[in-house]
């Protein structure tokens, strides 16, 4: 009996279009991504951040917490799969597999939403096949492992809408395991968290209870988090020792101190260069000068008054004194912190606008290949710490790289893209109704999050748009069928209107 009813189903299959269009994207993605691994291997490792990562995989427990300005859930996949296989191949074939994974839950997750089944084609398509996040995939990087959480949070979210409080639980420890690999993460504990209370419409007792469950287990793995890591390091803060210098590197650009009063003992954070005159130290450049100078430059004045982020200051209650300064900018400059956040508004649509944020998407790809210093091929940090993790790797292969590097061009989601996206995403609410307006909503506003949190508490990076995108299509999609279902039907609606008044007359 259970051989036959195989049988059927297996002989439907070649008459699904939707089944054998996703086949096919999985398909091709897997084929982009196994000749990404033979033109350029073992990884992309341009990026200083995979040095650090590296770092904090080696050795014992306690070099874990050794990085104090990220969390450092990355670093703890890496042990896990050393442990595994010592190869770096390894981890990024995983990554690659958690990308065709994620694209699998964003087309079930749409799924759940009702409506046409293609519509889970579109996320699915640009995780599956988008250039961005193959670059992600194939760098030592945080990203894929998040792109991937996030998949699985909105999955689970829908499911806990539908199913009850087993999802619900998921969805929160997932969404909380989400922060432990990037502090992003926590935009979306509460974005999960509110949709699950309102999914229905106004709270129920059911709704609030579900959601209540999904933020407990979610804050819970955050204090897992938070607590060993204060009990195996007894290092300052809750997620990272130096928190506050993101802050600092959103307000440090634009801040004028003639503008506001500085705290006690922050008189030396502030620059007498006018705002106007504050540029980029490379010879001849006319950009902004970026929120990543004032964290990391050694010329920043946070840098000589505290040290390097990348270590805990010697001077005491230093992150307080800081977080105070920048606090104390943002309060008597609200103006000018519009004014910057606006202008990295417009990178999302125009990557390469001048503002104070970090990389446009050309930037991104050249750092992933070109190192430090610019377009040597190399990075010497990482290379060190890559070497003392995986000692028995064969030397790299680098290959044309030019054919992706083309097709990662083609497939970004700025410009025009990104506006009709959003404005899908925007005006999805009034075109949607039921099951398809909720799984909507939540698809949009986690794309909103993972787009303007980073945005307003540090400044934009293309690099972390990325894991907005498979939302983004996915809410995207939905309010595109929810317009079209509204077009077709108005003709409809214009008859019968037009038969009731002859035939009142």
């Amino acid at each position: 009996m259970r051989g036959s009813r195989m049988a059927r189903a297996l002989g439907r299959m070649p008459r699904d279009r939707v089944l054998l269009l996703l086949a096919a994207l999985i398909g091709a993605g897997l084929l982009l991504r196994i000749y990404f691994l033979l033109v350029w291997s073992p990884a992309i490792t341009g990026y200083s951040d995979s040095g650090i990562y590296f770092d904090g995989a080696i050795g014992p427990l306690s070099r874990l917490w050794s990085d104090p300005i990220r969390v450092v859930g990355y670093s703890m996949f890496l042990r896990l799969l050393h442990g595994i296989a010592p190869h770096l191949i390894f981890v990024i074939t995983v990554q690659h597999l958690l990308g065709l994974g994620a694209a699998l839950l964003f087309f079930l997750a749409v799924r759940r939403c009702g409506g046409p089944r293609g519509l889970g084609l579109a996320p699915a398509a640009i995780i599956a096949l988008g250039g961005d996040e193959l670059f992600i995939e194939h760098a030592a990087l945080s990203d894929a492992l998040f792109v991937f959480l996030l998949s699985a949070v909105l999955y689970c979210a829908l499911r806990a809408f539908q199913g009850g409080a087993a999802w619900a639980a998921l969805a929160g420890l997932c969404a909380g395991l989400g922060v432990w690999d990037r502090e992003a993460g926590l935009a979306m504990i509460v974005v999960v968290a509110l949709w699950l209370c309102f999914s229905a419409g106004r709270p129920t007792r059911r709704t609030l209870a579900v959601g209540a469950l999904c933020l407990a287990v979610s804050l819970a793995s955050v204090g897992a988090y938070a607590g060993w890591r204060h009990l195996a390091s007894g290092k300052p803060g809750v997620l990272t020792s130096n928190s506050a210098w993101n802050l600092y590197g959103r307000v440090a650009p634009w801040a004028d101190c003639t503008k506001f009063t500085p705290p006690p003992g922050t008189r030396a954070l502030c620059e007498t260069t006018p705002v106007s005159r504050r540029r980029n130290p490379t010879p001849a450049s006319s950009k902004l000068r970026p929120s990543e100078y004032y964290i990391y430059d050694s010329e920043s004045p946070a840098y000589r008054l505290f040290g390097p982020a990348y270590l805990v200051s010697d001077r005491p209650h230093a992150m307080r004194i800081l977080r105070k300064w920048s606090e104390a900018a943002l309060l008597g400059q609200p103006l000018d912190y519009l004014d910057a956040v606006w202008l990295d508004t417009i990178r999302l649509f125009d990557p390469n606008h001048p503002s104070y944020g970090d990389l446009s998407a050309d930037e991104m790809v050249a750092l992933m290949l070109g190192g430090v210093p610019p377009n040597s091929g190399r990075n010497a940090f990482v290379e060190f710490w890559q070497q003392r993790l995986y000692p028995h790797d064969s030397r790299p292969h680098r290959g044309d790289i030019a054919p992706l590097k083309e097709w990662e061009r083609i497939t970004r989601v700025d410009g025009s893209w990104m506006g009709l996206l959003l404005a899908l995403c925007l005006a999805g609410p009034w075109l949607l109704s039921g099951r398809a307006r909720s799984g909507m909503l939540l698809f949009g506003c986690s794309a909103l999050a993972l787009l303007f949190f980073p945005i307003l508490v540090k400044g934009y990076d293309y690099r972390f748009v990325i894991a907005a995108f498979g939302p983004l299509l996915a809410g995207g999609a939905l309010a595109a069928w929810g317009l079209v279902a509204r077009v077709k039907a108005k003709p409809v609606a214009t008859r019968l209107l037009g038969r009731a008044g002859r035939t009142s007359t």
